[in-house]
This record gives structure tokens, sequence and C-alpha cells, in this order.
């Protein structure tokens, strides 16, 4: 007990030490300035491009695309007559036809049943702790961001989770632009941050301030609001407009801004990877970090905001019930798994077949203390898969890319370690409706179209190890990079065994999540087994294929912290996944995410694995979810907080098994959202 206290304030002192040795500051005439020259900066590219574009409709070198370089002038000179991206207005300056929608009109979410208070006991994702709790910059994409981010930071507006129609968030009213790329946002004047200051436009301009920095190492942030965007103004405190680049479907949606604390990032500057890598954000969510939350390699705990603005709203009064949501870090599924048996974690995912069959077979679970529980959910599914690097050697040949998706036999996998509760993969974006390419079928195992392929590369001869090689000796094997865990470890192990059916050599390099990531994130690794995060309503293709993310400008060098995992570089490819990011219609986005898919497939751009239309998962009696169990559109159980604790019952609970008393035994299956 004395240990674990010193322990406790040896970190705690840690902590503290890092606080206070930077030096505090105050970045606003930084961010002054930052306004004024992105203004000139927009002007001077536009002035610039207007002359470039000029040039080349006199002189093109394609007439065939005449056509866009006038449409492309057409918008230069539209975009000139209003060139600032930051502006300010007075109320007067409001459009007085505006339609406004507030948005109200969609059924609740949650139960009513559902009760406050309690702790959520759980455990780390990717079973390591975070490198930061950063929401921006260098590893802040790790496997903890949507939890005290993603998933809790509002938004302007949202989507309703079964409905996906526009509802508010930090804006409790919004109206659309004469133009249709112009939204205008009210913010509720009850928005407060979790340290009671009010949200304010001026927080909205610091997102731009912040994600527009040249002290982001990770270009995306740049990319994505330096192109998506052209204006932001403010009238008052609680009036702004957002005009978007193009005219999209749904603009309120791609309009809806998550702002940045002006107050919290007054000390971001050149040295705010280091400087707020630990330090905790306030936020306008349901919870937050505290600092005594935080300790370092056990565990991260989220604390409900005492108060919070937003609770006894329509669409939030029935979620966000825990007082507390407790992430301990346990370094294996299987530990995971005996701490949950015990009662020391809530909930446990149940997706890996033996466990669901074999391992539940307790008398936590025959004696009712554990419930089982089969939701069928909607939602876009994880292109999990095998991601290629592109720029290795041999793997930027298409043909030996072939190669590997015959060699890959994922169905073997399916079949044999999934337990037939999974279904192929075909393409990138699978779970869109009708944004998805369903012509499209996954090479088929067959070592014999695998060693065609890889002869047409020079790999025709058999070492005595059955590996292929080709006339310089040169051996067909490459090293899969992949989180380690008994379930993938079982997976890949049995994709490296048929592989060599077709002559080739999977080696597998097993890492805990936060150095696979480092690896991946580096483009160090040939191949890796890796899932991307899904967002409806739109797929999403410019930061994981665009060239621009594959590359250092003008060089063959990879670029190093983008999501173009595959460093992907295809200039057929490029003009589709800018052009969804631009689409004008859900028509566009379809047309050209279908074109799309199918050039992925025909590159061989990866290798696609398997998908689930559940997911399955145990938890203790004393945790409760509404009657039809959890919302459509939702990843994973817990994500849409619509869960409580009964603390009551818990006592109970524990009572009823020290002393032998059962309840009845409960295995529910929730189809209603089943695709037929």
């Amino acid at each position: 007990m004395r240990y674990s206290k010193l322990l406790f304030f040896l970190v705690f002192l840690i902590g503290c030490g890092e606080s206070e040795r930077f030096a505090s500051y105050d970045n606003n005439d930084e961010v002054k300035g930052f306004f004024q020259t992105r203004n000139k900066e927009v002007l001077v590219n536009l002035q610039e491009m207007k002359v470039e574009l000029s040039k080349k409709i006199s002189e093109p070198e394609d007439s065939d695309k005449i056509e866009d370089l006038e449409r492309d002038q057409l918008n230069n000179e539209r975009r000139l007559k209003s060139p600032e991206f930051f502006t300010y207005a007075a109320m007067e300056d409001l459009p007085k036809n505006l339609l406004w929608k507030e948005g109200m009109d969609q059924p609740e979410i949650g139960s009513p049943l559902a009760k406050k208070g309690g702790i959520f006991n759980t455990y780390l994702p990717s079973l390591a702790f975070p490198p930061t709790i950063r929401s921006i910059g260098k590893n802040a994409n790790n496997g903890f961001r949507s939890e005290h981010w993603d998933n809790i930071e509002m938004a302007l507006v949202s989507l309703h989770p079964n409905t996906m129609e526009t509802i508010p968030g930090l804006a409790d009213r919004w109206a659309i632009g004469e133009d249709g790329r112009t939204v205008y946002f009210r913010i509720n004047e009850m928005a407060t941050w979790s340290d009671g200051r009010p949200v304010t436009v001026d927080d909205f301009f610091m997102t731009f301030y912040v994600c527009l920095s040249e002290y982001i190492t990770g270009p995306w942030y740049r990319q994505y609001y330096g192109t998506m965007f052209e204006n932001i103004t403010r009238y008052n405190d609680k009036y702004l407009s957002v005009r978007l680049a193009n005219k999209k479907p749904r603009p309120e949606y791609y309009a809806s801004l998550t702002p940045y604390s002006r107050y919290f990032y007054r000390e971001f500057g050149p040295d705010f990877e280091e400087r707020y890598n630990w330090r905790a954000r306030p936020t306008t969510g349901a919870y937050q970090i505290l600092d005594e939350d935080v300790v370092k390699g056990r565990s991260i705990t989220l604390t409900r905001v005492k108060d919070w603005w937003a609770k006894d709203s329509k669409y939030n009064r029935y979620r966000y019930n825990v007082d507390k949501i407790k992430y301990r870090l346990v370094r294996s599924d299987e530990k995971v798994f005996e701490f949950f048996k015990k009662g020391e974690i809530d909930m446990f995912h149940l997706g890996v077949p033996k466990r669901w069959y074999e391992q539940m077979e307790i008398p936590a679970v025959f004696n009712g203390y554990i419930q089982k529980k089969s939701f069928y959910n909607v939602y876009p599914r994880v292109p999990r898969g095998l991601y290629i690097n592109h720029s290795k050697r041999f793997l930027n040949d298409v043909n030996i890319r072939i190669g590997l998706q015959h060699a890959s036999n994922w169905q073997k996998v399916i079949d044999i370690d999934l337990r037939g509760d999974a279904a192929r993969l075909n393409v990138y974006n699978d779970g869109y409706g009708k944004f998805s390419n369903n012509k499209i079928i996954a090479r088929e195992f067959s070592p014999e179209k695998a060693r065609a392929a890889f002869a047409k590369s020079g790999f025709t001869k058999q070492g005595n190890d059955g590996v292929l090689q080709n006339e310089e000796g040169e051996r067909l094997s490459f090293t899969i990079t992949h989180t380690s865990s008994p379930v993938v470890n079982k997976m890949l192990q049995r994709l490296k065994e048929e592989a060599l059916n077709a002559g080739l050599e999977y080696r597998l390099e097993g890492m805990d999540g936060t150095a696979g990531y480092q690896k991946v994130m580096q483009k160090k690794h040939d191949i890796t087994f890796w899932g991307w995060g899904t967002n409806p309503p739109f797929p999403r293709y410019f930061e994981g294929i665009h060239s621009s993310n594959a590359y250092d400008p003008g060089t063959k060098t990879p670029r190093v912290m983008t999501n173009n995992i595959s460093v992907y570089s295809n200039p057929s490819a490029d003009p589709l996944a800018q052009g969804i990011r631009f689409a004008t219609s859900e028509e566009q986005i379809q047309k050209m995410s279908w074109d799309l898919e199918q050039i992925l497939h025909d590159t061989a751009f990866w290798i696609p694995a398997y998908k689930r239309e559940f997911y399955r998962l145990g938890h203790w009696r004393w945790m409760y979810w509404p009657d039809d169990f959890n919302v459509k559109l939702t990843r994973e159980a817990q994500e849409s907080y619509v869960y409580w604790i009964d603390v009551e019952e818990k006592e109970k609970t524990l009572r009823a098994r020290s002393d032998n008393k059962s309840y009845p035994e409960v295995d529910s299956i929730y189809d209603q959202y089943r695709i037929k």
C-alpha cells in the first residue's frame, strides 16, 4: 500500500514538473497577425491563379481540359470578389431572408429509464498507453483519440445516429445561404467550455489558426482546413458563417466546425507538441480529462463535466450517464478477459469466436451475472486488411500486388478462425449504401493465379524452402507488421502457411500498438494489418489515397505521419479522390466512388480482409441498455453513450455472487437493423 501511494505521488510530481517547465506566454498578437497574413496570402494566390489560368486557356496543352479550365476561371473570378478568409461583419450584415432550421423534430436518443452515476470500468484501446492526450500534432492520431476527442467533443451540428438527419450541437439553429455553400450558425447561449468560459465565435476562428499552423507536423489539417473552406465570418460572439470552397450535399454537415478554445490555446506555438502533450484541455462535451485523471502507464479516466451545459437537451439527456469512464492499461487481451470475468471490467467485446462459443461457457454467464448480447448495426464497415507499402521494392509492381491478393487466403481465415461469423470484404468503402461499388469482388485465393502473376515479374524459380526467387536469387518475401494479439497472430499465421502454397513468404512482425503505429506512420513497413475508422454519410478517400499524402513534394521520400500508409500515388486516382471532396451532389459522389473503387481494385491497392454486420459483447448485469439496446449507426457498443451503470444493482449482484444466488441467463440478439 505504501508503495502504491509513493508511486502515485511520484507520478503526480512528474506531471506537475511538466507543466511548470514551460514559460507562460500569450499568442494574441501572433493570432491577429496570422488572420491578416492569411487574408493577404489568399488574395495573392488568387491573383496568381488568375494569370496562370488565362495563360492556360489561351495556350492550352490539352483541348479536352478547356471546359475544366474555364470553370476554374469562373470560380477564381467569383472568389476575387470576396477573397478574405477571415472577415468581421455586423449583425445587420446577416442576410434577411434566411430560412433557419433547429433540427428538433427527431426522436430522442437513449432511454428515459437511464440512471445517472457510477463508474464504467473499461480498458485502453490497442492495449497500449497513448503517447499523448493532444488532439492534434505528432502521435495524436492514436487509439485513444476517439475516446476523449472524436466521440466527446461537440461540433456546431451533428447527425442523428438513427435517422441521419441534422440535429443541433453547439449551434441551436442554422441556415443555408443562397449560394448553397455558405452556412450560418447561431451558437447556443448556454454553450460553455468545461472551465466555465462561454463558447464564442473566436473559438472557431482559433480552429483555423491551430489547424492551418506551420507548427502542425502532419499535413492533413492544413490540407483539409485550407482547401475545404473559403471563409469564416464573425457577426458577433454567437453568430458566424462558414463558406465552403464548393457546393456540397448537406452543406451544414461539411461546415460543422469543432471549436478550439481561444483561452486554452493561447500558448500554442512552436513547442506546442511538447507543451500540450499531457495538458488536459477543456471540452464542450460531457466528459473531460482532469489532471489527476492521468496516471501514466496505468490508467486514464474521463470525468463527467459538472453541470454540463447540454445535459438536459433533447438529444443528450438520456446519454452520457456514468460519472466516470476509467480506461485501465492491460497489456494483453487475455488479461483483459480475466479481469472482465472477475467483474473488474464491466464490458468486454466478444468478437473472437472462441470466446463467444467456448470461453463464455462459465458459471458467471449461467448464473446471470454476465449477459451476452449480439447487435446488428448499420455502419460503414471498417476497411480492414493488409495495406501494402507501394514505395518498397517489388511491392511497387502491380503484378506482385495482384499475386499477393491471390496468395492471401482470407476466406479460410473467415471459415476456420472466425467460424464463418464474418464475410469477405470486397471494397474499401463497404457499407456506404449506394456509394459502395457492389459489383467488385475481391480476388480469390488461388496459388496458380498468384504464381502466374509473380512470374510476370520474374519470380519463377522455387527455392528449397518453397519460396519463389528471381534470376538474381532474391526471394519473394515480405514482412507483415501488426499489433500482436492471440487472435491476430493466429489469423496471420494461417495466411503465412497458405501463402507458401503460392511460393510467397510472409514474415510476421507482432508489435505493441504504440510501436506498430509509429513504424507504420513512418512508412517503414512492407505490409501492415490495419483497419481505419469510418464515418457516414459519405466515403472519404483523400487522406488515405491521394498522392499529396504519399511522398514529400518533388521527391520519392515517403511522407511520414500521413494516413496514406500505402504510399499510394496514382495520377488516375487523384482526380477522383480530390473530386469526391468537392462533389456538389450525391450523384457525383456515387459515380466517382464507384470509379475510384474500380481503380483501387485494378491496381491491387490493398488486400481486403473481412467484415462483420454485427458485434457481440458480454457485460455484467449492473450495466444497462435501452430496450432496443443501441443506436442504428454505431461502430461499437459504448460510443453512443446510451448505457448506464446501476450502482445499487452492482452491490446486489456482488452479494448474490458471494451468496451463490443466481439470476436468469441472458443471451439476446438485437437484429432490428439487420440488412436482409
